[in-house]
């Protein structure tokens, strides 16, 4: 084991809770720190010998390092290893212990990062942690959303003036990401799985409200659909690919907060979104079929999203053009949900994560 070695197990720059550990770590703020960044594979490997290689590549940094840092779970190999999770959004939907399609499940790292008491609440619900394992820092990525300048990080990533624009991010959540489990039941004949969809009328309604939209698949789904809805690209629709954003080191938090208005179905986004005290609109189109195969809710859907439901092409223009006119539509019940959900509304959470790092290296212990 290298007693000052710390290494990042890194799924994507889609929202990663790593990347601003792995900034600060490259200049320097962590005093004789040594790290390895291992980049998680985003398809499935070509060959049983390409996964063996991955696979032993993988053991032999778990193996050596003193500090292992994770977003998409994994287990450390040595006891002497200490395991921290930021994991990638806050808990909403059923997994691990409570997923039904689960039949064993024995995730535990030695540090849990949560968002707050009430996040704990349900986190450990899927995990069954000690109580003990669970630190309050809140999520890092979240940092970008308070100082990073989105709007000006998307001029330069698309090459357009944004300065007379209001735009309008569709985040959605992916449905087809668990081994074989297809969740939900989403028509990808439009960009919202709307039963019928006008898209001239679309990019007009776009045009007339000097609105740009961005759509932002899962990365997980982002290789079956990417082609299909480029076809759909306009001076009013842009998509934002994950290899653009990996090429200019960008990570998609750091162009979120450059949107007026978000737009998702069940994604977890929207509670961080609300760091931002912005309007947000809901499309859940198939929701019965997407709570039946994703094995149900954590939270009551409709009470704990704070924004407009949208089903049709109708009712989604006319609540985005009322979210971004109305500031204090909805206002009071996104404060509500998000003293609940966010201990800290600052933009220390990197370094707090850092802190704990350092205690890992240099103290052995972090409880």
């Amino acid at each position: 084991m290298d007693r000052n070695l710390v290494t990042l197990f890194f799924a994507g720059i889609s929202g990663s809770n790593l990347m601003p550990i792995l900034e600060a770590l490259e200049r320097g703020e962590i005093r004789d720190c040594k790290f390895k960044v291992i980049e998680l594979p985003e398809k499935p490997f070509e060959s049983l010998w390409e996964k063996f290689l991955f696979s032993w590549y993988v053991i032999k940094w778990r193996t050596k390092s003193k500090v292992i840092v994770t977003t998409h779970g994994g287990r450390k190999l040595r006891r002497k290893t200490i395991h921290i999770e930021l994991w990638h959004g806050f808990p909403t939907k059923k997994a691990g212990l409570m997923d039904k399609r689960v039949e064993r499940y024995s995730y535990k790292p030695d540090v849990f990062c949560s968002y707050s008491d009430f996040g704990t609440v349900l986190r450990n619900a899927c995990l069954g942690l000690a109580v003990s394992s669970y630190i309050i820092t809140g999520a890092p990525r979240n940092d970008y959303l308070l100082t990073e300048d989105g709007r000006k990080n998307l001029e330069k990533l698309f090459g357009v003036d944004l300065r007379t624009k209001r735009i309008v991010i569709f985040a959605p959540t992916f449905r087809f990401g668990y081994k074989d489990f297809v969740e939900g039941n989403k028509s990808y004949d439009n960009f919202f799985g709307f039963k019928e969809f006008d898209l001239q009328e679309f990019l007009r309604f776009l045009e007339e409200n000097d609105i740009v939209f961005f759509l932002k698949l899962h990365p997980l789904e982002e290789r079956l659909f990417l082609d299909h809805f480029k076809r759909f690209e306009s001076e009013c629709v842009k998509i934002v690919e994950s290899e653009v954003l990996k090429r200019e080191r960008t990570d998609f938090y750091k162009v979120l907060n450059g949107a007026d208005l978000l737009i998702t179905d069940y994604s977890s986004i929207y509670f961080d979104w609300l760091l931002l005290d912005r309007p947000i609109v809901f499309t859940p189109v198939d929701f019965k079929e997407y709570k039946d195969t994703r094995g149900g809710w954590l939270l009551d859907y409709d009470l704990w999203t704070a924004g407009p439901k949208c089903v049709d092409q109708e009712s989604l223009q006319r609540e985005v053009k009322k979210s971004l006119e109305e500031p204090d539509y909805y206002r009071k019940e996104r404060q509500f949900v998000l003293n609940l959900t966010h201990q800290y509304k600052d933009a220390n959470s990197t370094k707090r994560v850092l802190q704990l790092i350092e205690k890992a290296l240099y103290r052995g212990k972090l409880l």
